[in-house]
């Protein structure tokens, strides 16, 4: 067994991406970061200190994937691998001084790896969010309403920054005004964020593309205010820009739901969704 901290994305990538392949929805998270710290790459992106991006890979003996991490500070540690190398990973990360703020991924590895960093660090650990990993791979055709799918603009900047407060206020955890501000003008500005208009064009449910991987791509950010929910306005949203990720051509979509939320549960599988695995996230106190 090996473990080796890399620096370069791209190399990380060409080490173990075909295998991380294999499981290409399910392990969306840790591809979809490297690529898009690839991409950084490629544009010479600077990270101010203590910021850099933490890549980490567990070799077998044989050379074969073993483990892979990967952190952008301050967010929460995603591993994905074998559950036998988390014992000699959470004494390497302790050898090194990282004190992780949390950590995520597929629920049987986090699992485990919670219960041998607590052993080792005397953290508490809490459970931040359980969740199901959905994919689509073709859409089921349903009653949708009428309206219109279109990219959010500057002129709906108010707007979105309230709606993205009020999503983490509701799903994640409180996010400050100038921070969604920040976060929507970047997006908006690529083109990620999609509203569903009515057929007067008034906003009803939102939605954004997020990670790529080489033949999918992750929905999430959905959300729909009191006034507009229980009216299929979310579904027709998440249908729209389903239909319209495969139309670009991507093999298939994924996103992510509260496992303890059945509404959007259920909201997803009748669009063609189909849960593929469980992810939980914990944060260390």
């Amino acid at each position: 067994m090996d473990i080796r901290q890399y620096t370069s994305a791209t190399e990380v990538l060409e080490k173990v991406g075909k295998c991380l392949m294999e499981r290409e929805a399910e392990n969306n998270l840790p591809l979809g970061l490297l690529h898009r710290l690839k991409k950084n790459e490629e544009k010479r992106v600077k990270y101010e200190p203590g910021k850099e991006p933490f890549i980490a890979v567990v070799e077998e003996n044989d050379g074969k994937l073993g483990m892979i991490m990967v952190q952008t500070p301050p967010d929460n540690l995603v591993i994905c691998g074998k559950e036998e190398f988390i014992k000699p990973i959470v004494k390497w990360l302790c050898k090194k001084g990282i004190d992780l703020p949390g950590v995520v991924g597929c629920k049987p590895i986090i699992d485990k790896f919670v219960e041998a960093w607590v052993k080792e660090t005397n953290k508490t650990p809490e459970v931040f969010m359980r969740q199901l990993i959905y994919r689509l791979d073709e859409l089921q055709q349903i009653p949708r309403q009428k309206g219109r799918l279109c990219y959010a603009t500057e002129d709906d900047l108010t707007l979105v920054t309230y709606w993205t407060q009020q999503f983490h206020e509701e799903a994640l955890e409180p996010i400050d005004k100038k921070r969604a501000e920040e976060f929507v003008k970047n997006e908006i500005k690529n083109n990620t964020i999609f509203l569903w208009r009515t057929e007067n064009c008034t906003p009803v449910s939102m939605a954004k593309r997020a990670r790529e991987t080489k033949n999918g791509v992750v929905i999430n950010l959905v959300y729909t205010p009191d006034e507009y929910k229980r009216q299929g306005y979310a579904t027709t949203c998440v249908a729209a820009l389903s239909e319209w990720l495969l139309k670009e051509g991507f093999k298939f979509c994924s996103l992510y739901t509260d496992l303890d939320n059945p509404t959007s549960n259920s909201i997803y599988t009748k669009i063609g969704y189909k849960p593929i695995a469980e992810s939980v996230e914990y944060r260390f106190i």
